[in-house]
């Protein structure tokens, strides 16, 4: 879907698609190449453990083997299988005896659950469906990781004419547009910045903004705006709104993006903002979170070109 980036701009690889399927839309993904964060050495024991935890998750067909594993992270075999060993002890993983591999299990979610059922995200989901209910196009609830780029944690199809296929554990590039303008734009100048230092063109599609100076531009009118919006610039054809959700102490914990084919969305957007920003607005009172001044208190919403 990405065209051939220019010299000022490298090639992304992260690709989206938007596609039609009988009479829905359907978006996909895949990410080639996904950001893995760096070991930071403090206890190599547990760094490796969680490096053959995400190897196995991120590496299609999520099974390996010791020798692959061993091999590929650089584990010595006796220590790479003490660590499978005590992981498939704890649930975490399962190994096939018969074919001697690996794959994540079910343990590993239940160590998770308390996340999925907390009371924040249960709330945010209420609203999210009640969104997708009235304006009936698709929303993505995601979570911003230390490293800028998102993880999927729920997505909310319905009856519309397009379905997000995105799995949830979706990882999304820091500059997956709605997502990151959500993200960065009710950020102090500071944090801005400090974005924009790791920020490298992309060339996604022939939408894509390529120079500094249009990404900090956007940025601001985000916030003037009062809601992020990308037209076609992660993936043709695609348009996509975003608001962030705070906590208590002012910082973006997830930001939520409601997405369609331009030609559906376009035509409707000053409705759907206001619909987005009333529901931003909603969960943000419903959490008690602390949002910038000038964040929206209302559905007003400044419709800009």
């Amino acid at each position: 879907m990405a065209d051939e980036a220019g010299p000022s701009a490298k090639p992304g690889v992260y690709t989206s698609q938007l596609r039609q399927d009988g009479n829905r839309w359907l978006l996909t993904a895949q990410d080639r190449e996904l950001p893995k964060a760096e070991a930071p050495g403090l206890v190599p024991a547990l760094e490796n453990a969680i490096a053959v935890i995400d190897y196995i998750n991120r590496t299609p067909p999520h099974i390996a083997s010791l020798a692959e594993i061993s091999s590929t992270l650089g584990i010595s075999k006796s220590h790479c299988h003490n660590i499978l060993k005590t992981l498939v002890h704890f649930g975490w993983l399962k190994f096939d005896n018969r074919a001697k591999t690996y794959e994540l299990s079910s343990g590993i979610i239940a160590a998770a659950s308390s996340f999925h059922g907390s009371h924040t995200l249960a709330r945010i989901r209420a609203e999210l469906e009640q969104l997708v209910h009235r304006i009936e196009v698709p929303a993505v609830l995601a979570q911003p990781q230390t490293d800028d780029s998102f993880i999927v944690v729920d997505k909310f199809n319905g009856p519309q004419s397009m379905e997000v296929s995105f799995p949830i554990g979706h990882h999304l590039p820091r500059d997956s547009v709605a997502n990151s303008r959500a993200f960065i734009a009710w950020q102090p100048p500071e944090r801005i910045d400090e974005w924009m230092r790791h920020w490298q063109p992309v060339r996604y599609t022939n939408a894509t903004l390529l120079t500094e100076q249009e990404v900090r531009a956007e940025f601001a009118a985000t916030r003037a705006r009062g809601y992020a919006r990308s037209i076609g610039e992660l993936t043709d054809g695609l348009m996509a709104l975003g608001m962030p959700i705070f906590d208590r102490n002012g910082e973006v914990i997830y930001v939520f993006t409601c997405s369609g084919h331009i030609g559906n969305l376009a035509p409707r957007e000053e409705k759907l903002a206001r619909e987005i920003i009333r529901t931003a607005v909603s969960i943000n009172s419903a959490i008690l979170a602390r949002t910038p001044p000038d964040f929206p208190m209302s559905m007003a919403v400044t419709t800009m070109p």
